[in-house]
């Protein structure tokens, strides 16, 4: 049966949400964030997955892990353990430590401690609100569609198009995308058939059954106006926002996840600046714009401040922010240098960003926060360590004709 046809055969007769008991979304996050405090877990440089050595492991401490053919598991070959990544890293639940040698994850234990507090109803719904109206799966795991993630599940479910779920189910690895459809599975919204994968196959997924919560959970969810979707992608609303539509149907959703108010870090910033294998170590102040840094930054250098740049990071909550040079134009989720202060960036000790200066050349810096010293202050800045000599910005090449 098409799925379009399944969703709109769903009555939902009573007011109040009920669960079935197949929801098994908060005990595999539980599990999960168990594992990473008992165990030292890797990640990848730059995005910060699970390294390939925890992926199994990972999937076999879920309550419904499945069957995957691969020899070198990355995180993106198991959607389930891909769109668990997603909740946490939307939630700002994961940390890391970075090292010459690794980064480790970790747990932000000041969210644990709230997110503890809530019963398993409220961590039921705190989830799905960072998976459908929060997360933005292009930046954070690297997803094929800039869009919102409810507006995709309510696609796939409601809008239907004139296919057989065979013919969908075909199609799952551009549309919706398989960690959709784990999570999907995962809240309770569908019961999936799959069959033992063959070396083409991963995730063989066979049939896909809708769950009557679907319905329950996205008419109240989704908004009355559908170009609200496309806003959300650019202004979603405030976190906890799904407590007023829902508590009137769930009377145990009483509170939501407390976050810590970001706060300015004022002081003395330790950067280590690194072009390759050569690298500049400085100590700053906060109270510089990011203009003002690429003065400095380009000065250890030797470069010439002649291009155009941009800071590229991902925040706690796994979100890209761009800081970008004057003269450039801005849209959703950047700042311009100039008006955007050290002291301000949302990332903690150990963390680093990049830095790309001059979109012709390209020339790519990675710039770690080794440590944030509120107790000191300094003028400007001081150079700490210099190691290798700086590449020429425009060097004299022998051409031959």
């Amino acid at each position: 049966m098409m799925i379009k046809k399944q969703y709109d055969e769903i009555e939902v007769e009573r007011k109040e949400i009920i669960f079935s008991g197949n929801e098994t979304i908060v005990e595999n996050i539980n599990r999960v964030m168990a594992y990473i405090q008992e165990h030292k877990v890797l990640a990848t440089k730059g995005k910060h997955y699970f390294a390939i050595k925890h992926i199994k492991d990972l999937n076999a401490i879920l309550l419904d892990p499945i069957d995957v053919f691969s020899t070198r598991p990355a995180q993106k070959t198991y959607p389930n353990i891909n769109g668990i990544y997603l909740l946490l890293r939307t939630m700002g639940m994961l940390t890391f430590q970075v090292s010459k040698k690794e980064t480790v994850m970790g747990i932000n234990s000041e969210l644990l401690e709230s997110w503890q507090r809530l019963n398993s109803v409220e961590q039921y719904f705190t989830l799905l609100e960072n998976w459908l109206v929060h997360s933005k799966p292009d930046a954070t795991i690297e997803g094929s569609r800039n869009s919102l993630p409810l507006s995709e599940i309510i696609s796939f479910f409601t809008y239907g198009r004139n296919h057989s779920t065979e013919r969908m189910i075909e199609n799952l690895s551009f549309f919706p995308e398989y960690y959709n459809i784990a999570l999907a599975k995962m809240f309770g919204f569908v019961e999936i058939t799959t069959v033992t994968p063959s070396n083409k196959i991963r995730w063989n997924i066979i049939d896909i059954k809708l769950q009557p919560l679907v319905k329950q959970i996205l008419e109240r969810m989704k908004p009355k106006d559908d170009n609200a979707l496309i806003e959300w992608i650019f202004n979603p609303p405030a976190r906890g926002y799904s407590k007023e539509i829902f508590t009137p149907y769930c009377k145990a959703f009483k509170n939501t996840l407390d976050y810590p108010e970001e706060r300015e870090k004022n002081g003395l910033f330790r950067l280590k600046i690194s072009l390759g294998k050569v690298y500049r170590t400085i100590d700053v102040t906060s109270e510089i714009d990011f203009q003002g840094l690429v003065s400095i930054l380009l000065e250890l250098f030797g470069f010439d401040n002649d291009h155009l740049y941009e800071f590229k990071f991902l925040d706690n909550f796994g979100q890209e922010l761009v800081i970008k040079h004057p003269a450039m134009s801005l849209d959703e989720g950047k700042a311009w240098a100039d008006e955007f202060y050290l002291k301000n960036i949302p990332l903690k000790e150990q963390n680093s960003f990049t830095f790309i200066f001059d979109f012709g050349d390209w020339w790519e810096f990675d710039i770690l926060i080794e440590k944030i010293d509120e107790g000191k202050c300094i003028e400007e800045f001081k150079l700490i360590k210099s190691v290798g000599k700086a590449p020429e910005q425009y060097p004299d090449y022998d051409e031959e004709w």
